[in-house]
């Protein structure tokens, strides 16, 4: 793979475990807007998907603005939940001294998302983080990720996205931009470890 300028990342799963914490803060909000518990296969099965989704399969009947805004206001009551991935770290700042430009491209809301990385201890050494609002649809729609190369300076050939999900990969296709997946190997190019990014992205000496 040739150098890239820039590597967007997906948070949830990539950058950090947050599954646990996400788990039960969406049965959190089914008990306070009196919807039914949502069980781990169901769970399992939306993992991922945007508010928009968690509205129609978890929660029908309600705004997204209402369901986001409980999101935000008690995803880190299970802060305890959510980890960084221990790579995350040294990654960044491996990409950093080689000049290669980070972003966050997550279906978690962008105050959140940065809150998220904000626990983890990440947060500045990402510049730029882009989630979905009014006009930028989630993931698999390729809304984030030209937004986040727009934030960059970047045409989306120059990025590389590393994600975990058919969400992600299926919005680096529609944007065009190359894609490896992270302990994914559904996808046709992977890496188990995180810190295998650097030499895809850096040229040697």
């Amino acid at each position: 793979m040739e150098s890239a300028r820039a590597v967007l990342f997906d948070l949830d799963g990539v950058l950090v475990d947050s599954y646990e914490a996400w788990f039960r803060v969406v049965n959190a909000t089914a008990r306070n807007f009196r919807k039914p518990d949502v069980d781990r296969e169901r769970f399992a099965a939306g993992w991922g998907q945007g508010i928009d989704a968690d509205v129609r399969n978890f929660f029908p009947g309600c705004k997204e603005a209402e369901i986001e805004a409980f999101y935000e206001s008690h995803l880190l009551d299970y802060g305890s939940e959510i980890k960084a991935n221990p790579e995350a770290h040294e990654t960044l700042i491996l990409l950093r001294g080689s000049e290669v430009l980070r972003g966050v491209i997550t279906n978690t809301p962008t105050f959140l998302a940065r809150d998220v990385l904000a626990w983890a201890g990440l947060i500045g050494l990402v510049d730029v983080t882009v989630g979905p609002g009014p006009g930028l649809p989630p993931k698999p729609a390729p809304d984030l990720v030209l937004r986040a190369c727009e934030q960059l300076q970047i045409k989306p050939s120059e990025a590389l996205i590393v994600g975990d999900s058919a969400f992600d990969e299926k919005a680096a296709q529609a944007a065009r931009v190359p894609f490896v997946g992270y302990r994914n190997n559904a996808s046709a190019r992977s890496v188990q470890r995180l810190r295998d990014i650097v030499p895809l992205v850096v040229p040697p000496h």
